[in-house]
């Protein structure tokens, strides 16, 4: 009785250990990610942008407000989202025209108003500024973000788009922060009208970009999260490109001026970039000490022949 009793119990604790993990595999692997890719990944209200005839009006107050007067512009992607954008031009009393353009791409989790102080110093050194919200941000159409892959195709629909409206001044510098940083550096690689880059703080992977959103957003963590919470948002979102890494990065053929910090400039996809991208091409300087000193380091770069 006692050994039937002690092969009953010991079922009992194999059942209820499976039952057990199957649960919490479909905590970790099922609900977790489903509740938590929109909160990494998607716009915070991404309940009204699933409306396709919900569209933000591309409103420039802000920064008229702020002693600016720019046109707008209103592109369209090629997945049919609207980007609302603005083009500023110097002063004509202190220009007899452009020295060049410089389109701006924001950083993830801003939009163009974040963009201003750039915009004035920029405008003070005769070039004219193309600033954009990028989709899922501002008054932008689209739900998701990404590492930067839809991003430069945007980025290079809008060149094009420039190009076509007699917008499009040489030289063109695309400056981007963050994700906007990978836009413009995977942008200079399709658009041979991209005469430099200046990349602040790009991600340079997929794979870094999902770790710094887990990490910012403070979500469910989970064993191997990053790869879990992006095959999940590849499932909701239909975006078809794998997490990229180091191995994935190829040689920029763009000039580019290239700003990180001391611990991104030790990572493995920097030392990658670095190592394969020709010397002439690549110049790499460490994150400034103050924003007043990167606006300056900015404005230095776009100046250079």
């Amino acid at each position: 009785m006692a050994k039937l009793m002690s092969k009953k119990t010991k079922e009992i604790v194999q059942t209820v250990t499976v039952l057990v993990l199957v649960i919490l595999f479909i905590i970790f692997y099922i609900i977790a990610p489903l509740v938590n890719v929109p909160d990494l990944m998607a716009r915070p209200e991404k309940e009204e942008f699933e409306d396709p005839e919900y569209v933000l009006a591309n409103n420039p107050s802000f920064f008229v407000e702020n002693g600016l007067n720019p046109d707008t512009l209103t592109l369209v992607s090629r997945d049919n989202i609207n980007l609302a954008t603005l083009y500023f031009k110097v002063d004509g009393g202190a220009f007899d025209s452009a020295l060049g353009l410089a389109v701006l791409v924001h950083a993830g989790d801003t939009d163009r108003t974040s963009l201003l102080p750039y915009i004035k110093a920029i405008l003070a050194e005769g070039f004219n500024v193309v600033a954009y919200d990028q989709r899922a941000c501002g008054l932008s159409g689209g739900i998701w973000h990404t590492a930067g892959r839809y991003e430069a195709d945007d980025l290079v629909d809008l060149v094009a788009d420039l190009n076509i409206h007699e917008g499009l001044i040489h030289p063109l510098i695309a400056v981007g922060f963050g994700v906007g940083a990978d836009a413009a550096m995977k942008a200079s690689l399709d658009e041979s009208r991209i005469d430099r880059t200046i990349l602040i703080s790009p991600f340079l992977t997929g794979k870094r970009w999902m770790a710094d959103r887990i990490e910012k957003t403070d979500v469910f963590e989970i064993p191997f999260a990053n790869g879990i919470y992006y095959w999940w948002f590849k499932k909701i979102s239909n975006f078809p490109y794998d997490r990229t890494s180091a191995d994935d990065l190829v040689p920029l053929r763009t000039p580019t001026l290239l700003v990180l910090n001391n611990d991104a400039l030790e990572s493995e996809a920097a030392e990658r970039l670095i190592e394969i991208t020709p010397k002439e091409i690549l110049t790499v300087k460490p994150y400034p000490a103050s924003e007043q000193d990167l606006e300056n380091l900015i404005v230095s770069a776009l100046k250079e022949k």
